[in-house]
């Protein structure tokens, strides 16, 4: 009888430890996105700027290749002492110059043997920069080798751009309908392993608003279905943040589909929606952050893509 009453209250008192356990659990604030900064560039003025206007919940984008480590650190202590998060810059669908030695030393260690000529398939003209075919493991275990560096200098996470070149994926007419699915469904996947590596991480997808629906049409005027991100949806290893980038500087029925897709995907609450709007685009200033704001979304505004390191991004008037 005292055995049984015994275990009895070991059992009551290990259910109620592990309510505890639960309640202290969920009574841990999680990280909400209230604004952000982007700034790909190493110049002490600038810096000291960012710093400057660091909030709570901010993401703050960085270039890491232009700063030292010391540098890094005190951004991130910073930001931490400010309930906000750093996180770094990574290409994921274009070979910058920067990179391609490096790469080209690790295409020498891989068992395969393909030569960079074959993962690549086209230039970017305005950066100067390489596509790759990620359905290549050469390339994604490249990419992991590089996070594993990244994360070594303790920042939050990472800002994946170029994500987008799984556009080309999917217009790459040379291609047959499977070898572009292939390629598509390799880019969801890497967004998704990269998140898994380190879930506690902050992933911010730059772009790449064909993969971010349920299915990804691939084809013209007949095609295939394949799965998306679905951002609409909880799923453990989708980015936590969506940079639409440009953003209301065209229209179509395209964008403007994707757009309220946007607002779903926002509203439902996994994926946070950030915007990028240019002042050499045609969207002002003033409907840019006019249309943001009815959207529920986070915005930045700059002069140009290709000025992201000569300045900083700006925030709403009376931000």
């Amino acid at each position: 009888m005292h055995v049984r009453c015994y275990a009895i209250v070991l059992l009551l008192l290990s259910l109620l430890l592990t309510g505890t356990a639960r309640v202290e659990s969920a009574d841990k604030p999680a990280f909400v996105p209230t604004s952000y900064q982007l700034y790909y560039g190493s110049e002490p003025r600038l810096l000291k700027q960012l710093r400057d206007r660091i909030r709570p919940g901010q993401v703050i984008v960085i270039e890491l290749r232009g700063l030292q480590p010391e540098q890094v650190a005190d951004l991130v202590n910073f930001a931490h002492q400010k309930q906000a998060k750093v996180i770094a810059y990574l290409s994921v669908g274009e070979l910058g110059q920067l990179e391609k030695a490096n790469f080209e030393k690790y295409l020498k260690r891989s068992p395969n043997g393909y030569p960079l000529s074959e993962i690549v398939f086209g230039k970017n003209q305005t950066f100067e920069s390489w596509y790759v075919d990620v359905s290549y493991s050469e390339w994604r275990g490249f990419l992991m080798e590089r996070i594993k560096q990244m994360y070594a200098q303790k920042i939050d996470g990472l800002f994946l751009d170029t994500v987008d070149t799984a556009d080309l994926y999917l217009n790459r007419k040379e291609w047959s309908l499977p070898r572009r699915s292939k390629s598509v469904t390799a880019m969801i996947s890497l967004i998704r392993d990269i998140k898994r590596f380190d879930p506690e991480k902050f992933i911010m997808q730059n772009r790449g608003l064909n993969l971010i629906g349920k299915t990804v049409f691939v084809g013209e005027a007949t095609g295939i279905l394949i799965p998306g991100l679905d951002l609409a949806q909880k799923h453990p290893g989708n980015p936590d943040g969506l940079l639409w980038e440009s953003a209301f500087a065209h229209s179509g029925d395209w964008i403007e589909s994707k757009e309220r897709e946007m607002i779903r995907i926002q509203k439902n609450g996994f994926t946070t929606v950030f915007t990028l709007g240019y002042s050499d685009t045609s969207v002002s200033e003033d409907t840019f952050f006019r249309k943001s704001k009815a959207d529920g979304f986070i915005p930045g505004w700059a002069s140009s893509t290709t000025k992201l390191h000569l300045e900083l991004t700006q925030q709403p008037p009376g931000k």
